[in-house]
């Protein structure tokens, strides 16, 4: 999670991301699973070097956000203390 949250997150910020876990925000994760899942593939596929390490990059950066909202009410409670 630290491409998304740094080292030293924010309440503010970790409260933004809990909020993508309410049921309006569904679809946006829904979205942002299929694109990982398109990553995934085309990481299959990809033969050209540079191309494989952009989409293990772009593989990180949504796995990484989506780690992020599922951690957010752990991360939140370690940061009330």
């Amino acid at each position: 999670m630290k491409i998304i949250l740094g080292l030293k997150p924010t309440r503010q910020q970790m409260h933004a991301l809990q909020r993508c876990k309410l049921p309006e925000s569904e679809s946006l994760l829904e979205l942002l699973r299929a694109r990982l899942e398109e990553t995934k593939t085309a990481l299959i596929y990809a033969e050209d070097p540079a191309r494989i390490h952009r989409l293990q990059g772009r593989a990180e950066v949504f796995t990484d956000f989506l780690a992020a909202v599922e951690g957010s009410s752990e991360t939140l409670d370690r940061l009330k203390i």
